[in-house]
């Protein structure tokens, strides 16, 4: 096994591309062994996209899902869009041109949640935000086209915050969640959708999601391949997991999996390249894309990085490291966690780590700052 230790992280220059749960936690991790690094982002503020179910859905919620990283990172951060990566010269370039070398890079994009590609100021994202809040507290038909674990949840919210409306989700699946989730698992969810006169069609799939468009209100039928049509005010669309290639595709294509998702080794580097490496969700890691599973990633690469460092073995990334399968919240008192084995645990546990304020209060105090009242 590496040593894990900190000596000499001072004398090599790590720049972190993506400043997401697990970019942060790397860097926290970095700060606290006064290492050289840099973290670089686009936006100004960590977007805390766990909470984007309800920020999108609960007035008031959205400044609750943004942590400046100045006060936090002071000179370590450096904002900025990465447009371009050449490790021959180990040297990445910004929108507006500059240059920024390092020693070893390291790549934390993550991945668009229900808000998309999202940027700007504090201000700018919580406007964003505020925009669709409105959008659907004056919407009574909400069609939730995906039935995944961010449609579950934003279903849930709107069915919450909002008892009267007609909330509908449509899933092309054969069940809720995903094919790894436990029969129980998914009972569990159903029930609790079920108990909040939620909706479900399973099992189709939206034929003109196209020409829908999304978080807009108005008035559209939404038509399914088995012949339904659904009448929605407004229609949030939350089909699949997209990866932020935007900073690496220029530059490690080659590197690319089809859907745009680094390839790494059982060390999270990225295949072929030396003091490259990638993880959370812009990598083709098998585990789950949860900002769970990024946090503990990115405890493996800080190992990493001193192990490399110190010319020390590095240690690999570990599955059984991970112990949950999920933890969903399904409103603010409600929710299903279970773990990877199968046991699902008793509701008010995930309702107080994380329903009832959506983790914001936790990701607040890591960074060292005051949530807003």
């Amino acid at each position: 096994m590496g040593s894990g230790g900190s000596s000499h992280l001072e004398d090599k220059h790590v720049l972190i591309i993506g400043a997401g749960y697990g970019g942060v936690q790397l860097a926290l991790t970095l700060m606290k062994k006064k290492a050289n690094f840099t973290i670089v982002d686009q936006k100004e503020c960590l977007h805390h996209n766990v909470a984007a179910v309800r920020a999108i859905i609960q007035p008031g919620f959205a400044k609750k899902t943004v942590i400046p990283y100045e006060p936090t990172f002071g000179s370590h951060f450096r904002r900025g869009k990465v447009t371009k990566i050449d490790v021959e010269t180990k040297k990445v370039t910004l929108e507006d041109g500059t240059e920024l070398t390092y020693d070893i890079l390291v790549i934390a994009s993550g991945s668009f949640g229900p808000m998309k590609e999202i940027e700007g100021s504090c201000e700018e994202i919580i406007a964003k935000y505020s925009k669709v809040v409105e959008q659907v507290k004056e919407s009574h038909d909400v069609v939730v086209v995906g039935g995944g674990p961010v449609g579950v949840e934003v279903a849930a919210e709107v069915a919450t915050i909002y008892p009267d409306k007609k909330v509908t989700v449509i899933h092309g699946g054969k069940q809720l969640i995903n094919p790894e989730a436990t029969n129980k698992f998914v009972e569990k969810v159903t029930t609790l959708l079920k108990d909040m006169h939620v909706e479900v069609l399973i099992d189709d799939i939206v034929e003109n999601l196209d020409e829908l468009p999304d978080q807009v209100r108005g008035s559209y039928e939404v038509k399914t391949q088995k012949g339904k049509t659904v009448h929605a005010d407004i229609v949030l669309k939350c089909t699949g997991l997209k990866p932020n290639s935007s900073s690496y595709s220029n530059g490690l294509s080659s590197h690319m999996t089809e859907h745009g998702f680094l390839k790494v080794n059982e060390y999270l580097e990225v295949e072929g390249l030396k003091e490259v490496f990638a993880f959370g969700d812009c990598c083709n890691s098998k585990e789950p894309k949860l900002a769970y599973v990024a946090k503990l990633q990115a405890d493996l690469v800080a190992k990493n990085l001193a192990n490399l460092i110190n010319k020390q073995p590095l240690d690999p990334w570990k599955s059984d490291a991970v112990k949950i399968f999920m933890g969903l919240s399904m409103g603010s008192r409600h929710g299903v966690l279970a773990l990877k084995n199968g046991y699902i645990l008793p509701e008010f546990i995930i309702v107080n780590v994380k329903s009832k304020d959506m983790m914001t209060g936790s990701y607040f105090k890591d960074m060292h700052q005051q949530i807003p009242v």
